[in-house]
């Protein structure tokens, strides 16, 4: 009988995102405490916990905007450079603020093409001599920022001042923006901040949309109804330290969880 060829294994999957052992101090202030978490591909992942709780600060490590003192993070298989919001960009990842961090005398399509020049490639020279590569990369440029509008329900204002937006508007002008650079990873700050209900049970719409069309989302947000009803997952966080992490219904129940933030009252960043 001939011998028959072993079926491949197949390979091991491998979270999206592994955040490991991060340290960050400022002062004598342990904003990450040897703070280690997954995050997979697919999933909504909610980040939660007291003010001063770590949550910005991990944001900030992840997304090059500060330096851990101790812990990496690797992305997609590569680990992450310290220090380089570029390099974070370039391989995936965008975010949003806590407080929208909009051009706000330029109109939201111009915000958008802002966040949109990643992807271009025509670069000074091309621009400088206008020629018919530059010219359709403008078209399509502008053609999607159009589109990103309509996405995130706010193409009636392509052409209003990003500042005359209403607050609801500016946070879904961030979050076009963030889209504009085609990321595997969507970290949002606080979203829903300043939202009604109508607004938003409309931005937990366009988040599920968005995980929908293949973006991973990690979501810091103080609006627990929003997170435990959103979040495939959560982890939270407390002085600095992961005190649980697991589905929203472990979350609730967690008896750590309770005691340092559910149940105490605070909220916040």
């Amino acid at each position: 009988m001939p011998a028959t060829s072993a079926s491949p294994c197949p390979a091991p999957q491998v979270p999206l995102l592994q955040a490991r052992e991060l340290d960050k101090s400022y002062g004598g202030i342990r904003a990450l405490d040897a703070v280690s978490l997954d995050i997979w591909r697919g999933e909504i992942f909610g980040l939660i916990g007291p003010n001063g709780a770590g949550k910005t600060t991990f944001f900030d490590v992840l997304t090059g905007f500060c330096v851990a003192d101790a812990g990496g993070i690797v992305f997609d298989r590569v680990v992450l450079p310290q220090g380089e919001p570029q390099a974070a960009a370039r391989r995936g990842i965008a975010r949003s603020f806590q407080n929208a961090r909009l051009f706000t005398d330029l109109s939201a399509r111009e915000n958008v093409l802002i966040g949109l020049h990643t992807r271009l490639q025509s670069g000074l020279l091309g621009a400088l001599a206008r020629g018919l590569r530059t010219r359709a990369e403008e078209r399509a440029a502008h053609a999607r920022a159009e589109a990103l509008l309509a996405y995130t329900g706010i193409a009636q204002h392509a052409d209003t001042a990003a500042g005359s937006l209403p607050y609801g508007d500016q946070r879904r002008l961030e979050i076009a923006r963030a889209l504009a650079a085609e990321p595997q990873l969507l970290a949002l700050d606080e979203p829903a901040a300043g939202m009604n209900a109508t607004e938003t049970a409309e931005l937990a719409a366009l988040v599920r949309r968005i995980r929908a069309d293949g973006t991973t989302v990690l979501l810091i947000e103080h609006d627990m109804a929003l997170v435990m009803t959103l979040c495939d997952r959560v982890a939270v966080l407390d002085s600095g330290r992961l005190i649980a992490q697991g589905s929203p219904a472990e979350v609730q129940r967690d008896p750590a969880v309770i005691a340092a933030y559910l149940g105490s009252g605070r909220h916040g960043a």
